[in-house]
């Protein structure tokens, strides 16, 4: 048995192979003795899993058990996160996900764990994170409002101008680039005993998590944890990413209970008119729409209501 398993998941990495090797480097180099590292590649095609191993093996640690899993199709951050929860220890008691894309502090987890220990309400948690440039914020957790906006805490400001930074509270959604859960209590809180959906591929992933939480009176916070520096969406770039963002967003409003549910027509006609700007867009809105179906026969309606949400007015506060 472990007390922790760390999933890391990586995708065709080799246009920033140096960042992702960085990652897995510290990963495998944590400030905490009893936990094993679940590498899953979601089928890359580039080359990068093969440079990823090698590095592994020369770096793998003794105390330490690695287990790489290889997915024969890419199954997107929803459903590679799923692959390691089946693939990790069944008895360990935390689970923490990673982007391959986020370099971590040697002892991050091991506070986390910590904080986690000292509040039997927790079931999930995120530090401090920053971005690439070491400075300036990428999340001290994440808001949503009641126009089902979300965005990090304090997103792309100095910690001098973050004033609540050095105290934990609750928010909407720990930040899936790098969150511990309670694994036991996920495993009876989420559909199929697993933290995400698969059929939802990617960006619908910690904030619908959040939301079932929640939902469920379970409590998610901050921490005030130097927890790492993310280089932000290094797999996702380009219109991929963009398709799977409009298409979660989509599902994610008519699945979410608001204020603002009985206006869902006007939202999506908006929507549609972008038949005629962006086919490919306007793709991803019948597509998100066809989820939330698929979506609400698993989990109902989810009530935002549940949630520590800000309203709307606040959130322009963090859109920097």
């Amino acid at each position: 048995m472990v007390w922790v398993s760390l999933v890391w998941l990586v995708y065709s990495s080799s246009g920033f192979i140096d960042i992702a090797l960085r990652s897995i480097g510290s990963v495998l180099s944590l400030d905490l003795d009893d936990y094993e590292v679940i590498i899953v590649d979601n089928a890359s095609s580039d080359g990068s899993f093969d440079v990823i191993r090698r590095f592994v093996e020369g770096r793998r640690p003794g105390n330490v058990r690695v287990r790489l899993v290889r997915s024969d199709v890419n199954r997107g951050y929803a459903g590679g996160m799923n692959l390691s929860w089946d693939a990790r220890d069944g008895d360990s008691k935390y689970v923490a996900f990673l982007n391959n894309d986020i370099i971590i502090e040697p002892e991050s987890l091991r506070k986390l764990v910590e904080h986690m220990e000292s509040d039997e309400k927790l079931v999930a948690v995120s530090g401090l994170i920053y971005l690439g440039d070491g400075k300036r914020i990428h999340s001290a957790g994440y808001w949503m409002d009641k126009l089902l906006v979300s965005g990090g805490i304090c997103h792309g400001l100095p910690v001098s101008e973050c004033p609540a930074i050095n105290r934990d509270y609750c928010v909407t959604f720990a930040d899936g680039a790098y969150m511990l859960v309670n694994a036991e209590i996920v495993r009876k809180a989420a559909p199929n005993g697993k933290p995400f959906i698969d059929e939802t591929f990617l960006y619908l992933d910690d904030n619908l998590l959040g939301l079932i939480l929640w939902n469920k009176r379970y409590e998610i916070k901050y921490v005030p944890i130097d927890s790492g520096v993310h280089f932000v969406s290094m797999t996702t770039r380009g219109s991929k990413g963009a398709y799977y963002g409009w298409r979660g967003s989509t599902a994610f409003w008519y699945l979410t209970k608001t204020k603002y549910s009985s206006l869902r027509w006007l939202w999506l006609s908006r929507r549609k008119l972008r038949r005629f700007i962006d086919k490919d867009l306007y793709s991803a809105v019948k597509d998100g729409v066809r989820l939330d179906m698929k979506l609400r026969n698993m989990l109902g309606t989810l009530n935002l209501y549940c949630t520590p949400y800000v309203k709307v007015i606040c959130s322009m506060r963090f859109r920097n």
